[in-house]
């Protein structure tokens, strides 16, 4: 019997303080999911990441028999780089922008509605706020994104955020909101657009975003602007 590999996440590891792990469950096999549970007890894991496609049931069985909750299904969307169809064409006043701010901050947070450190009760409270936090500020470090880009409101102060990461043989969109309030008006397709623009500056041909298949307003929004699924998997929590 081979076991699925078991990976040890450094960086979740060091950001919750206790030992995060994440592993592809094959299709069938409950043995082989046992002693790979039994593996990270061993290895002190606390809250062990099951990777499984979605149309393996068999697999998804045995992760809720083991106790394993279904916190995300995951999907990546991805979209060719090139002349922006209609609506899409004028990225509006989109400007880059490098400096922290509250407004953006909330942007942040609010583009993580939809994610599994939010929806995860067995998460410290705050856990959510500041790994958002955390993502937004080394955005704008450059770290994690290349380009922060937002939608200035009225009084100057951002409505809209994207952040944009190059890496690969494509450019992906990280962070993306608008504020509570103010969709459905264009600013997100513009903050795609610039996005779109910037990407293509640099020489990509694709540009991807991984939302959750439960954010259904997220997916019909990447539909709308040319976004197609191109892969799929579910995350299961199994706390330890």
């Amino acid at each position: 019997m081979s076991l699925p590999e078991l990976q040890l996440l450094a960086w979740d590891s060091e950001f919750l303080g206790f030992v995060v792990a994440r592993a592809v469950v094959p299709p069938q096999g409950a043995a082989a999911l046992s002693a790979l549970v039994a593996q990270a007890r061993g290895q002190g894991v606390r809250l062990l990441y099951l990777i499984i496609d979605p149309a393996a049931d068999e697999a998804a069985a045995n992760a809720r028999a083991t106790g394993a909750w279904l916190a995300d299904r995951k999907v990546t969307f991805s979209r060719p780089i090139g002349p922006e169809p209609g609506r899409l064409a004028d990225p509006g006043p989109v400007i880059p922008l490098s400096t922290f701010s509250p407004e953006l901050e909330a942007l942040a947070w609010q583009s993580g509605e939809y994610s599994r450190f939010r929806r995860d009760p067995a998460f410290a409270p705050g856990v959510f706020e500041r790994l958002y936090s955390q993502w937004l500020r080394a955005s704008l470090r450059g770290e994690l994104a290349r380009a922060v880009l937002a939608w200035p409101g009225p009084d100057g102060k951002p409505t809209g955020l994207l952040t944009l990461q190059s890496h690969g043989p494509q450019a992906s969109i990280g962070l993306l909101a608008v504020q509570a309030g103010q969709r459905s008006q264009g600013q997100g397709r513009a903050l795609v657009a610039a996005a779109s623009r910037t990407a293509q500056a640099w020489g990509y041909q694709q540009l991807r975003v991984v939302t959750q298949l439960d954010n259904i307003p997220a997916c019909r929004f990447y539909t709308s602007v040319g976004f197609v699924i191109e892969h799929q998997e579910n995350v299961y929590h199994l706390w330890l």
